[in-house]
């Protein structure tokens, strides 16, 4: 078969051709979230959803109202079920790393869920990996664990509860996958109590640092303002709490640190910014000035009046200051006074009086 040889301007579109296709930009990162629902007889199921750039967009283009019928996907059936007693969302720790901790009370722990006893360490908390879909058991912490609040740093997880703060290192986990509890290889150490209930809390971030991180918890159901501040020492000493102001962090629950914008970012916890994203800006453990923050112009929760508010998330994804907010809503179809939980499982849920949806919203801020 003879050769064919390209004349010079189809030498210069191959090259062309080539440049392109070496210039065309890297595939995007796939973003995954992971939905923990309370909808399982036996305990909880994780669900996985797509939140990468475009995978929202067919949803996101349709309007509320009527089209939320066309909007509305099935969720993805679970990857994972989790056997824990329902009705104890408080328990799941923030995720760290690709790991979701959950350190829910057993049955028989009734007293001490509800603060009487000491308790025993036992492997009644789990750890659950979604990228390599393994399961691994922790000691849960010791003592009254009513109302804890979680702080990550880094393999690091503290237990903030009534009367103790105690950390647990799960570093081991990454040195020895498959390490069993009972070999005494994880246990919880105790750091200095907090001057607080951890009921009292309203807000809270972590600051980070190259020699410590900070931990600040801001207090005010019913009791005066006011924030404090714990440090962890990169080398795991630990320093003692410390009053920082009498003033609250403006989130409701948990602010983010985005290094971007060097700031915490969280949403308003005021009634007058509810549903708009707030960045506050960073407070140094030694000073007392309470901070300054600003919220978002457009508010990111549904004002349709035939959708009712159940609650929110906000998760940070990392990059350049970028977000996804969850939000759950319940929409009634019929009036009964007593409606019956819904089941995302159920063959006649769309003859139940009422449905909820998920509404997923990814976004980034920027330093204006």
């Amino acid at each position: 078969m003879p050769k064919v040889k390209a004349t010079r301007d189809e030498e210069q579109g191959a090259s062309s051709s080539k440049r392109r296709r070496t210039e065309e930009p890297p595939p995007q990162q796939q973003h995954h979230l992971y939905l923990i629902l309370d909808d399982w007889a036996l305990g909880y199921s994780i669900r996985k959803i797509d939140v990468s750039s475009g995978a929202l967009d067919p949803l996101l283009q349709l309007p509320n109202g009527v089209a939320r019928e066309a909007a509305a996907i099935r969720l993805p059936p679970p990857i994972f079920r989790l056997n824990a007693r329902r009705g104890l969302p408080m328990f799941f720790a923030a995720a760290l790393g690709s790991s979701i901790v959950a350190l829910h009370p057993k049955e028989e722990d009734d007293r001490l869920l509800l603060g009487r006893g000491r308790g025993i360490p036992n492997c009644g908390g789990a750890v659950f990996d979604v990228h390599k879909s393994y399961l691994e058991f922790i000691p849960r912490p010791t003592g009254s664990q009513l109302m804890p609040v979680y702080f990550s740093i880094g393999n690091k997880l503290l237990a903030l509860a009534p009367h103790s703060l105690q950390l647990l290192d799960l570093s081991p986990m990454d040195e020895d996958p498959g390490l069993e509890c009972e070999l005494g290889s994880l246990s919880w150490r105790e750091l200095p109590d907090a001057p607080f209930h951890s009921a009292e809390v309203v807000s809270y971030a972590v600051l980070p640092g190259e020699r410590a991180t900070t931990i600040f918890a801001s207090v005010g159901l019913f009791t005066d303002d006011a924030t404090y501040s714990f440090q962890v020492m990169a080398d795991d000493g630990s320093t003692c709490w410390k009053l920082v102001g009498e003033w609250v962090l403006p989130f409701h629950g948990r602010g983010y640190f985005d290094p971007a914008l060097n700031a915490w970012v969280g949403l308003s916890k005021y009634c007058l910014e509810t549903g708009h994203v707030c960045a506050c800006q960073l407070v140094s453990p030694t000073s007392s000035d309470c901070p300054g923050w600003k919220f978002s112009k457009e508010k990111l929760f549904s004002d349709d009046p035939a959708e009712t508010h159940v609650g929110a998330t906000l998760v940070y994804m990392g990059g350049r200051s970028r977000f996804c907010l969850l939000e759950c809503v319940v929409v009634y179809y019929k009036q009964y006074r007593r409606a019956k939980p819904y089941h995302f499982e159920d063959k006649d849920a769309d003859q139940q009086p009422f449905r909820y949806f998920y509404r997923v919203t990814t976004f980034s801020l920027g330093e204006s």
